[in-house]
């Protein structure tokens, strides 16, 4: 993890898939029946507006500034940035359930049933908890065969991230501690007017790693003790996580272009 902290995502294909459902979504081809591609741009623009949020929480939690760090301002960097996760996983859900939806109304949720919209999630793609071996939409094994896979490949971050929102939405604080940096830059703590006060300077000293609660769900009492090896760090769930968009982007683009069939691939001029 460099320095700056700054989350890097690569959302070419994305925006390779969003030229592609345009192209589904004219008369010639698909159409826009029940205004499917409103929902499929909503669903992807909702996933670059978490993204975002996911980019913004976790520069902000490890950046010198003149902010003021406490725990309670931690644990709000931290929750937001896995609610922005999750977020960004279900809207990606929403946007590839309405491209479906409109190849094949049957193996996809139904886009104009209010009550069915609510069963758009990732376990039509993952399997629902606690097994993970039903509550699968089938429509993904014939149209997003590919991005299943990987999905259920990278199953173990994704529970991290569901869980550890889960857990900061309903329950308490996931904040538990970490390490902070020793880098200030050049008269950081002078031009604050706290050169020698070392109460003060821990106060807005940013974070360098931050460890993650590894049985987040069982009661406190019934914890067990963890080697410090076998703790997630916030760092490493990131770059993963980054890692995860880039490759379901190039996976979901890959299967829609050869799973769904158009009548021209080309736009009409």
């Amino acid at each position: 993890m460099s320095k700056n902290y700054i989350l890097e995502f690569n959302l070419s294909s994305y925006e390779a898939l969003d030229e592609f459902a345009l192209l589904a979504d004219q008369k010639y081809n698909l159409g826009d029946k029940e205004d499917w591609f409103g929902n499929f741009r909503g669903g992807l623009f909702g996933l670059y507006a978490r993204l975002k949020g996911v980019k913004i929480h976790f520069k902000a939690v490890h950046s010198w500034d003149s902010s003021i760090k406490t725990p309670n301002i931690i644990d709000y960097h931290l929750s937001s940035i896995f609610f922005n996760m999750d977020s960004a996983i279900e809207c990606m859900v929403f946007a590839l359930n309405a491209l479906g939806y409109i190849v094949d109304s049957t193996k996809f949720i139904d886009i104009t049933d209010e009550k069915k919209l609510r069963k758009i999630k990732p376990s039509n793609l993952i399997g629902s908890p606690p097994t993970y071996s039903q509550g699968f939409i089938s429509g993904y094994d014939i149209y997003f065969p590919f991005l299943k896979k990987y999905w259920r490949e990278s199953l173990d971050l994704l529970k991290i991230i569901f869980e550890q929102h889960n857990v900061s939405k309903h329950r308490s604080t996931i904040y538990r501690g970490g390490k902070m940096r020793d880098d200030p830059p050049f008269r950081f703590f002078e031009m604050l007017g706290i050169k020698d006060d070392k109460a003060k300077q821990i106060l807005f000293t940013p974070m360098a790693e931050i460890l993650l609660e590894p049985q987040l769900k069982v009661p406190i009492s019934k914890r067990k003790p963890v080697k410090l090896e076998g703790i997630p760090r916030l760092e490493d769930v990131a770059e993963r996580f980054c890692t995860f968009i880039d490759v379901s982007g190039t996976k979901a683009l890959e299967d829609a272009k050869t799973r769904i069939k158009l009548n021209y691939n080309e736009f009409k001029k």
